[in-house]
């Protein structure tokens, strides 16, 4: 069951505003909380075995700073 709530025509208006003002080097328009959380929520998706680094990832990590 996905529970991610579903994007409407107005949150699409948002992400446009905001793609808009950006386009014109402009200041981003004030967007509701309500608007924010629900796309927020409509893009985010959680993937259990990716939502941590292990120990092994950690060192590898450490490694490539060292060494470039």
């Amino acid at each position: 069951m996905d529970r991610r709530p579903t994007v409407t025509a107005e949150n699409i208006d948002w992400l446009r505003k905001l793609r808009n003002a950006r386009a014109a080097n402009q200041p981003s328009p004030d967007i509701p909380t309500s608007v924010v959380r629900k796309l927020l929520l409509a893009c985010t998706e959680v993937k259990p075995r990716e939502r941590s680094i292990g120990l092994r990832d950690r060192d590898e990590l450490e490694r490539r700073k060292q060494s470039g």
